[in-house]
């Protein structure tokens, strides 16, 4: 083995030097931008359901919920919020308009 001329291996350990100086500063940039986003976040915007009428309440924006009625779920539904309502006598779907706090039911089962 002796007799064999040991490789010039110098490029090599620079491209690997090189290489793990690339890692460390993308792992930076990396955790770099998570901190960023988690300290520059907005706060969420609030959903309204009660409409904005002067007098108004969130009971008259949903409607007279029923005994044993509960409010199951909100979604956002284009410029209406969709109210999901659950109860012994059904499932109701009701769109609400926040601007006017008009009550339309989109759906209705009954058991």
């Amino acid at each position: 083995m002796r007799d064999q001329p040991q490789a010039n291996l110098r490029g090599l350990k620079v491209l690997v030097g090189g290489m793990g100086v690339l890692i460390v500063l993308g792992t930076a940039v990396v955790v770099g931008t998570v901190i960023h986003r988690i300290y520059a976040r907005k706060p969420a915007a609030s959903m309204v359901v009660a409409p904005m009428v002067p007098g108004a309440s969130a009971a008259t924006a949903v409607g007279a919920l029923a005994p044993g009625e509960h409010i199951a779920g909100i979604a956002g539904a284009g410029s209406d919020v969709a109210v999901w309502v659950n109860g012994p006598g059904g499932d109701r779907l009701l769109l609400v308009d926040p601007a006017s706090g008009q009550v339309s039911v989109a759906l209705s089962t009954t058991r």
